[in-house]
């Protein structure tokens, strides 16, 4: 999500839309699929990098 994000400065909300379209999945699917993703490797380095892409209030 750091480069929809970056593409185009959307908030949270309109990049889970951007992510899902692109998917074909719905938002609540991307936001489940962020979730289950911080929660297996919200320690790991190599997340804590890409996190830091993103805007601090972007709750995943």
């Amino acid at each position: 999500m750091g480069n929809c994000y970056a593409a185009c400065g959307a908030d949270f909300e309109g990049t889970v839309t951007m992510v899902g379209n692109a998917r074909g999945i719905e938002p609540r699917e991307v936001k489940k699929i962020l979730k289950n993703i911080k929660e297996a490797y919200g320690n790991d380095e190599g997340y804590l990098r890409l996190r830091r892409r993103l805007p601090k209030e972007f709750p995943m």
